[in-house]
């Protein structure tokens, strides 16, 4: 989107209108959004995919990369020996960027709680940078992740510091225990990673 300048994108993408509307921007974004949004954003699939190895004793185990985009947590996962990363985008072209990366062992097109995300399996640990955000997904999607998440799984997520309020109900839910948090002032609207224990799991 050579047409985005770097400070514009986070405005433009959030300002998406509905499901479909938000694809086709991504889709269109895919062939120049690393160049796009590096500079701002590399920093927060480093530390996302950091802060997730710090709470996961087992790299054998699965792990759901939300919203993966073209790959920059996957990158960051195999680089910290996390060998059975599936990616999961609501974008084609998004997914046909991170498959290049030859980091995944699946990749899946799919959106949180529709019938293809409902059949995934189980993983060990999910992580979802920039996913929870306006015109994204919210707290019935934050909600559902914890149906795809093993017992004391790990969850490692962001959320613009304005943006956090709408998921506080979900996070004070029983069986929900934050375990690590990190603000990172990469926006005049901060963003917040945080790492959640999901003891009690939905069957």
């Amino acid at each position: 989107m050579s047409e985005i300048q770097p400070k514009k994108w986070l405005e433009w993408i959030c300002s998406s209108q509905n499901f479909d509307a938000l694809r086709e921007n991504y889709d269109r974004w895919a062939d120049t959004y690393e160049a796009d949004v590096g500079g701002v954003w590399e920093p927060v699939p480093l530390a996302a995919a950091v802060m997730l190895a710090e709470y996961m004793g087992n790299k054998q185990g699965a792990i759901l990369d939300i919203g993966a985009g073209t790959g920059l947590v996957g990158i960051a996962l195999a680089a910290l020996g996390f060998e059975r990363t599936i990616g999961i985008d609501i974008s084609p072209s998004m997914l046909t960027q991170a498959a290049a990366k030859g980091v995944y062992s699946s990749l899946v097109c799919c959106s949180i709680g529709d019938e293809t995300f409902r059949n995934l399996g189980r993983a060990s640990g999910i992580i979802a940078t920039g996913v929870f955000a306006e015109s994204h997904a919210g707290s019935a999607e934050l909600n559902a992740l914890q149906e795809k998440i093993e017992p004391n799984g790990i969850l490692v997520f962001t959320a613009r510091q304005s943006f956090l309020p709408k998921l506080q109900e979900v996070l004070n839910q029983p069986g929900w225990t934050l375990i690590d948090s990190k603000v990172m002032r990469i926006y005049e609207d901060p963003t917040h990673l945080l790492a959640c224990k999901i003891h009690n799991t939905t069957k």
